[in-house]
Formats: structure tokens, C-alpha cells, sequence
């Protein structure tokens, strides 16, 4: 990791991946391959393996730490936790793969040479601007959630859905589910999670992560989302060795915290092939006032959706609500 982090401190900052095995892997040999990856990438931090019955309650025992990486295993299925700092949602694929011993592959593209959108000192003055006279819309969310760390949610769909797609489809989802509710939304807000391609001669893991920020979605067109999201400039990264921007946008944080980020993040893996694997599912960070993620994956002719929040402010059935009114819109 190069650079200072600069980021929310009370979000964990890492991202998940579940792999649904053929048959349960060995731990000891999960433990032993991931020991080996972490140095030959140099990573410090201790190398984990955790057990739980259930996929969810291991998924809620592994969004913190600093750590690299951290996995764990329930029942068939493999959950590879990461650090955004250090590995984005492709280097995910590749955690997967050192984990399982198997090849893991992806179709996604990246964003190529696109322009960023200023550097970190303009980000972090524009978007502290936006949170204090433009806050981004919120989608309505459930009463009586009272948990602490994260909830999570997975739906998987017929059909392979570009990034595009599911975005438009998130749209008209949070739409539809705000209007059930009664809540006005204005100034709908998606970041778009993205990578850039890893040189060949590259071999390592890394955060190579982009984003891309669409905003005043509320009234956008199918063509237009799909034409925003392969035009819009890159949003500058959140780490700086900038100390002044560092004090600057952490200041910015504690003030606006609530207010601060997208309505939601969306981030797809693309078409995904992995050995000894029958199913996959993405949960992306919980960043920005919403603390609201979506993940999408596609595998073997279907799409994972997931959605991820903060348990304080949503529980299981009430992003399973929202994750099916957005999947009514791929239908």
C-alpha cells in the first residue's frame, strides 16, 4: 500500500468474496496455500482461517481487522475477506484461486487509460460540498434494525447483466422501493466500482480499484446510465501522501459523515470461471452516509446479486425486500 489511507474509520474497509464448493475444503491446506501467498506478496499481518456454521455469522466475523487477508470456511462454502487497501474485487478472484489451489478467471475488462476527475484535494473539497448542500439521496430503510457490524443479502438471477444493466436496474429498484415508502428521492448518487487491467509482467495483488460516481439519476434513461457510466471521468482515489489533504478530508469525515458518499455502491466481477466452484457471491464495501453496497457476479449463465448495510440501520429481510425489487427489474 503506497500512500496514506484515507478513508471513514468506523467502516472496516474490507471486501468479501463467498466461493460455494463442490466439497469442503481442508483448512489446514486453505491455511497452508494462503501463508505462502501472503509472502510471496509481502504482506504482513497474521494469516486466518475461522470456522462457522453458517455463512452469514462467518461473513460478520470477518469485516474487520487490518489484515491482508482473511478467510474462513462454512460448511462448502469459502469466504476470503481482503483489506480494500490492499486487494480490490479482481484480486479477490486471485486470493480465491491461491486459496482453492484451483484457476479462477475473470471477463471484466477494466477502465482502460480514462482520466481521473482532479486530484485528491479537489475530490475531497467537492465532494464535502456536495454532502453539505447536495446530500446524495438515501434509500428508506427498514425500522427496528438494531444489530451491530454488517447484514448481507444474495439473490442469484437467470441471465448474464452487464454493469449498465444492473445499475439502471438499481435505479428503478430504489425508486420503486422509496415511492412504497413514501420518500422523495433527489439527487440519486451510484458509485461504480471499477479496475484497471494489471500489466502482464505484473504478478502482484493489488489495490487497483477505480471509481466511477453517477449522479441525479432519479430521471436517466436506460441509454443514458449506459452512456454516463462508459464516458464518466475517474473519481481520484481515497489515499493521498498529501498530509493536508489527509487532515482535510478526515475533518470532512467526522463532520459529514452521515452525509458523505453515494446512495449506494455497485461493483460487478464480470463473467467469472472457477474450478471445484458452484456458485459465487461478492459484498463490496459498506462506505459513504448509506453505508449501502450492491455486488454482482456473473457464473455459469446466472448473476449473483448481493446487497450489504450496516446492521444498525438494516436487517436480512429488509435488504432481501430491496435486493428483490431490484432483481424484478432484470426480469
Amino acid at each position: 500500500m503506497t500512500g496514506e489511507w484515507v478513508a471513514d474509520p468506523g467502516i472496516g474497509w474490507r471486501i468479501l468474496l463467498t466461493a460455494y464448493l463442490s466439497e469442503p475444503p481442508d483448512p489446514g491446506a486453505v491455511l497452508g496455500r494462503l501463508t505462502e501467498l501472503s509472502a510471496q506478496q509481502q504482506w504482513h499481518g497474521t494469516t486466518e482461517v475461522r470456522s462457522d456454521d453458517d455463512v452469514d455469522p462467518l461473513r460478520a466475523r470477518l469485516i474487520d481487522g487490518s489484515a491482508p487477508v482473511l478467510t474462513g470456511i462454512a460448511g462448502a462454502a469459502l469466504v476470503v475477506s481482503a483489506h480494500h487497501a490492499w486487494v480490490d474485487g479482481l484480486g479477490l478472484l486471485d486470493v480465491l484461486a491461491a486459496a482453492t489451489g484451483q484457476p479462477v478467471a475473470s471477463s471484466a475488462r477494466g477502465v482502460g487509460e480514462r482520466p481521473t476527475r482532479g486530484g485528491p484535494a479537489r475530490t475531497a473539497t467537492r465532494r464535502l460540498a456536495e454532502a453539505a448542500f447536495r446530500p446524495p439521496a438515501a434509500v428508506a430503510a427498514p425500522s427496528g434494525a438494531v444489530g451491530s457490524g454488517d447484514a448481507f443479502a444474495e439473490l442469484t438471477v437467470p441471465g448474464s447483466w452487464r454493469t449498465a444493466e444492473v445499475v439502471t436496474a438499481t435505479v428503478q429498484g430504489i425508486l420503486r422501493h422509496n415511492d412504497a415508502a413514501g420518500r422523495d428521492t433527489r439527487h440519486l448518487a451510484v458509485a461504480v466500482g471499477a479496475g484497471r487491467t494489471r500489466p502482464g509482467d505484473d504478478d502482484r495483488i493489488a489495490n487497483r480499484s477505480a471509481l466511477i460516481r453517477l449522479t441525479d439519476l432519479e430521471d436517466a434513461s436506460a441509454d443514458e446510465v449506459e452512456d454516463r457510466l462508459h464516458t464518466a471521468p475517474l473519481e481520484a482515489a481515497p489515499t493521498s501522501g498529501r498530509a493536508a489533504t489527509a487532515r482535510l478530508m478526515a475533518g470532512g469525515i467526522r463532520l459529514l459523515s452521515r452525509r458523505l458518499g453515494s446512495t449506494l455502491l455497485v461493483s460487478h466481477l464480470g463473467e467469472v470461471t472457477a474450478e471445484g466452484t458452484t456458485g459465487l457471491a461478492f459484498h463490496p464495501v459498506t462506505a459513504g452516509g448509506t453505508g449501502l453496497s450492491l455486488g454482482a457476479v456473473g457464473f455459469r449463465g446466472s448473476t449473483t446479486l448481493t446487497l450489504r448495510a450496516r446492521a444498525g440501520q438494516w436487517d436480512r429481510p429488509g435488504l432481501d425486500g430491496l435486493l428483490s425489487e431490484i432483481a424484478t427489474e432484470l426480469g
